[in-house]
């Protein structure tokens, strides 16, 4: 039990600092529900099918891959045409994604791989931002 507490509290903080980077308060409040729901369905996923310990009928990538089926109908509602003709909420939609397969790897205990995604995602986020910077300043 302590592991799995463990796991939500971790996914938690890490939807909770992607949707930060996002700037908007309920982008962060969105970016956690669905990191923590993807650990949970990763989670149940994983120990409803150790519980069973039926090989020829346990497939615990069923449940799992439902989170994937499910981001697709919630990132397609972030997508819209602004006034002017652009796209936007692509950035959104796609941290949403990534979001929710780290939440994934937390919940199916991929230690090392999460903390590798982590560190790549913020180490992009912090590259991004500070060429985003240097570029709107030659331009200037």
């Amino acid at each position: 039990m302590g592991m799995i507490l463990f796991k939500l509290v971790l996914s938690t903080f890490v939807g909770l600092a992607i949707g930060l980077i996002h700037k908007d308060k309920n982008a962060s409040r969105v970016f956690t529900l669905i990191c923590v729901g993807a650990t949970l369905a990763t989670i149940i996923s994983v120990e409803f099918f150790r519980l069973i310990d039926m090989p020829w009928h346990s497939d615990p990538a069923r449940i799992a891959a439902q989170i994937i089926s499910a981001l697709g109908f919630i990132c397609a509602g972030f997508i819209w045409i602004s006034d002017n003709k652009k796209v936007k909420g692509l950035s959104q939609s796609a941290g949403l994604w990534y979001t929710a397969i780290i939440g994934m790897l937390i919940g199916a205990s991929l230690s090392s791989l999460t903390w590798a995604v982590l560190i790549f995602v913020f180490l992009f986020y912090i590259t991004t931002m500070n060429i985003a910077k240097i570029l709107k300043n030659l331009i200037k």
